[in-house]
């Protein structure tokens, strides 16, 4: 007997050990021909901006679009360079904006969504003032923000709670409602109480739900707070890119979207990460190591 077993657990580690193999085999082509798009972008990028018919029939001209050559001047001189040590308290300040508006909008929303998830009454009487509030266009309350907040790191996270807020609520809201009766059933038939229920059962489950919106988040976040930023705010990644659209500086420009876009993928990636901690338990994270 003991030897069909540890027969057994060594096929069964062996399996194991295959799709971890090939699932990194894949990862590697995947990144690979993500280098490689890259590369076949900002080629092709630098090339038609040295072209001189591209540059006067088209909009190539490098005074509009730039170049990666000279973006990469300009990363590297905010870096290393003449200018060193300028961009640090710009992302500084839109990097803290956003993570605590996100912060602040994923904790409230998966609170609200999960509550009225349990309130069938109460969430009929608030779902046609939650239907009209996410049916306004956020984005033009930016000014209004600014005015009541002031210039500084408050108005930014309102900004990011406001666009961010009903993203992760309706998703933990859903989440909080697609559970199985039967599931519900069987853990009141082992003498769990709603408090037990909750606990184990729906938070967990309206969790998953709300992670599936986090990238979307973090995306949104982002985005509230670099908008914030354009409306008379003299520091954050906003204020760089409103600064060289005042000097018609299109490399600057192109430098502060470079950043901002690793910055956005690098907190999509550590979110994802903490997600497949928390949700071990998933089918889409369970044989993942």
């Amino acid at each position: 007997m003991a030897r069909v077993e540890a027969t057994i657990g060594a096929e069964l580690a062996e399996h194991l050990g295959r799709r971890r193999r090939a699932a990194r085999r894949e990862r590697l082509r995947v990144s690979g021909a993500q280098l490689v798009i890259l590369l076949a972008i900002l080629g092709l990028w630098e090339y038609v901006t040295r072209i001189p018919w591209f540059i006067a029939n088209t909009i190539f001209d490098p005074f509009f679009v730039s170049r990666p050559s000279l973006v990469a001047a300009k990363l590297y001189h905010w870096t290393f360079g003449k200018q060193a040590g300028y961009l640090w308290p710009h992302l500084y300040s839109t990097l803290v904006s956003t993570l605590l508006g996100l912060i602040v909008a994923v904790s409230t929303g998966f609170f609200v969504g999960l509550l009225l998830s349990q309130k069938r009454r109460l969430a009929a009487i608030f779902n046609p003032f939650i239907v009209g509030l996410n049916s306004l266009p956020r984005i033009a309350f930016v000014p209004l923000i600014t005015m009541i907040f002031g210039l500084g790191i408050a108005s930014k996270i309102v900004t990011a709670w406001f666009i961010v807020f009903f993203l992760v609520f309706f998703n933990t809201f859903k989440g909080g409602l697609n559970i199985e009766p039967h599931i519900i059933n069987f853990c009141r038939g082992l003498g769990a109480n709603d408090r037990q229920i909750t606990r184990t059962v729906r938070i967990p489950n309206a969790a998953a739900w709300a992670f599936a919106s986090l990238p979307n988040a973090v995306a949104f976040s982002l985005i509230g707070v670099v908008i914030s930023e354009f409306v008379g705010s003299v520091t954050g990644m906003g204020y760089v890119i409103i600064s060289a659209l005042a000097t018609l500086n299109a490399a600057d420009m192109f430098a502060a979207i470079v950043v901002l876009s690793v910055t956005g993928i690098s907190l999509v990636t550590i979110f994802r990460a903490v997600e497949r901690r928390l949700l071990r338990w998933s089918p889409e994270f369970r044989d993942l190591k």
